[in-house]
This record gives C-alpha cells, sequence and structure tokens, in this order.
C-alpha cells in the first residue's frame, strides 16, 4: 500500500489512510541552501494531519482498480494494513514508510510524522536534483578617466606705471578753498567768536518759525451767529438751527401724560448657582474633560441651560468631568446617548465608573 500511497500524493494534494491520518503535498518554491551551496528545485513537501481519518473512498478506489477486486475488499486490505502499523509502532516506537517518513510517539502519546526531505511530489520538476552553486564576487567597474595635459601659466605682465593727471590735483585744491571761504564769510556773520552758534548754521538761509500771538478779537462769522432757542410752545413745532440756511429740527414741546411703556421681549435665564457634582447612577454621557474647574462649571452651566440632566463628575485623574446625564441602566444610556448625537452634539461619549 506504500507504493500506491506515493503514487497517489504525486496526481493528488491530499490522500487519507482511513482510521490512519491524512497525507498532505505542500508546494514550495526553488530555494537557495547558503550554508551547503546547493539550489533546490521547486518542490511538493509532504505533510501528515491525524485529525483525517474519514474514507473518502481515493484510496480504496485505486486499490481496487489496481488489484481487480471490490471496494469493499479494497477497503478490508487497508484496514489490515493500517492494523499491522500500529502493532509496529508499539512493538518498536517508530514506523518507517518508504520514501515517505517516519511515525513515532511523542512524550505525550500524541502521533507525530517526520517527513522524508528527499522525496519531490512535484510532476513537473521530476528527475531534478539541487545543483551546486558558487558564489560569484563582483568585479569592481572601473571608469576611464580622461588625461588633461598640463599647460605652464602665462607669464605676467610688466605692470605699466599709472601717472596721476595734474588737473585732478589743481580741482582738488580749488574745492578745499571754497570750502575754506565759506566757513570764514559765516564766521564773521556770527558777530564776535565767542558768541557763534554752531547750531545755527545754515548754508541755505531759510527762515526760522516765528511765534504769533492770538488774536483779541473771535473772527466774524462766529460774532455773526445767533443764540439758538426753543420756543414757548406746547405743541409740534419746526425751529431753524441757522437761519440763512435750510436746515432746521423738529420738536414736540407737549408734556408727556403717561410713561414709555418697558420692553418685555428680554428673557433671564436663571443660572444655577450650585454645581451638580453626585450621579445618580454608573452609566455617564460624558460631554467634555477639563483641566481647570472653572472651565468644567462653564460647561456644566451651558448644558443645564439646554435642558440636559448635566451633572459634574468627580475628579478623574487631573481631569474635571462633565456628563449630559448619569443613568442606572445601560439602555437608558445608550438612549439617552442616541439623543444627545441626534441634536448635534456629536462628542460624547458613554463612561461606565
Amino acid at each position: 500500500m506504500e507504493r500506491e500511497l506515493n503514487e497517489l500524493l504525486h496526481l493528488h494534494d491530499c490522500v487519507i489512510v482511513p482510521e490512519w491520518g491524512g497525507f498532505l503535498t505542500h508546494y514550495r518554491p526553488a530555494r537557495l541552501d547558503e550554508a551547503r551551496n546547493l539550489i533546490h528545485p521547486p518542490a511538493k513537501e509532504l505533510g501528515f494531519n491525524r485529525h483525517l481519518v474519514r474514507n473518502d473512498g481515493l484510496l480504496a478506489d485505486h486499490l481496487a482498480r489496481r488489484s481487480g477486486t471490490d471496494f469493499e475488499a479494497a477497503t478490508g486490505a487497508i484496514a489490515t494494513v493500517v492494523s499491522a502499523w500500529r502493532q509496529q509502532l508499539e512493538r518498536e516506537g517508530r514506523l518507517e514508510l518508504p520514501h515517505m517518513g517516519i511515525f513515532f510517539r511523542d512524550g505525550e502519546g500524541n502521533l507525530q510524522f517526520d517527513p522524508d526531505r528527499r522525496s519531490n511530489y512535484l510532476r513537473d520538476a521530476y528527475g531534478l536534483r539541487p545543483l551546486r552553486a558558487r558564489a560569484v564576487e563582483p568585479k569592481p567597474i572601473l571608469t576611464e578617466v580622461p588625461v588633461i595635459p598640463l599647460v605652464p601659466p602665462p607669464a605676467p605682465e610688466p605692470a605699466v606705471a599709472v601717472r596721476t593727471a595734474r588737473p585732478l590735483r589743481w580741482v582738488a585744491a580749488a574745492a578745499a578753498l571754497l570750502l575754506l571761504g565759506t566757513a570764514t564769510y559765516w564766521a564773521f556773520e556770527q558777530g564776535p567768536i565767542g558768541g557763534t552758534r554752531w547750531s545755527a548754521l545754515d548754508p541755505l538761509r531759510s527762515e526760522a518759525p516765528r511765534y504769533q500771538a492770538p488774536a483779541s478779537e473771535l473772527p466774524a462769522p462766529v460774532l455773526a451767529a445767533a443764540a439758538f432757542e426753543l420756543p414757548s410752545s406746547e405743541a409740534v413745532v419746526t425751529v431753524p438751527l441757522v437761519p440763512e440756511e435750510n436746515i432746521s429740527v423738529t420738536v414736540d414741546m407737549r408734556p408727556a401724560t403717561e410713561p414709555a411703556a418697558v420692553d418685555s421681549t428680554a428673557v433671564v435665564v436663571p443660572r444655577p448657582t450650585t454645581i451638580a457634582t453626585v450621579a445618580s447612577g454608573r452609566y455617564h454621557i460624558i460631554g467634555g474633560c477639563f483641566a481647570q474647574p472653572e472651565n468644567a462649571d462653564r460647561k456644566l452651566v451651558e448644558l443645564q441651560g439646554k435642558g440636559f440632566p448635566a451633572v459634574r463628575l468627580a475628579k478623574r485623574g487631573e481631569l474635571y468631568p462633565v456628563a449630559y446625564g448619569s443613568y442606572t441602566t445601560r439602555a437608558e444610556a445608550l438612549e439617552a446617548l442616541a439623543s444627545v448625537r441626534a441634536t448635534g452634539e456629536g462628542a460624547a461619549w458613554l463612561l461606565v465608573r
């Protein structure tokens, strides 16, 4: 039966031996063994699953066709071989199947399988053997460096003496004499040498601002303006502001008979004077956690102003939590959380505490 198993494993990925287990093949690509310098071809490695014991009929049908017997006789032959395997395993402690592997039991009595690594069940790689590999050292790539000939530097040209034109000296001397003469003239204009004010140096002779006393009389337009007086009347009158111009104002001179009505549209929202910190349940809909207690109180007042039964929970670590409300059951808390998020408060979340 071992020969029939080998033949079936070359054709199928799984072959089950009833009441023993299933043999499985797994594809493995070609690989390089650097330790032994070998290149192994692609293969199908053999594995074993001791839980696949249900008869699928593949092995029995193959044996029946090969031996010319019926399906029941082939199944009985398989059972006889499996019984012999069990007896050999119990007697010798190991069972070796040619070209497949070795069965043995571990310290806990479980059936284990060590496959034969030399067997290859991949038909496309039939007859291929591992090849000897030789490491190849990469050759350095040499680049040709162009040779640049050295050219001697040119000989320095003899320095040519530059003669300064004499007219430049005369121009500089004339400018110095002009400045000296201007300074002498200004010093004589200032008076004695001891009273010279150097801060008043002004070659352009610009006129200094002078103080002018205000006029003792008002301008004519101010004197001609008439005083504005309200007429003594008990009716609605129109009074001109300026006689010469068409500017007037309408004044109601009648006495008030009743006080003006008070604007009653303002609504005073009562603000809580105490901060609620006692939670009635262990499920809380958290609206925010704050590092400063003042910010937590502000958030609490805001939520209570919107109609929520908000409370401020006890300090947790370095934060002060503020809840939309506290509930005794999880169902009530989830329903309240959905209601809060439906109003647009998307930052709310559930805390179980």
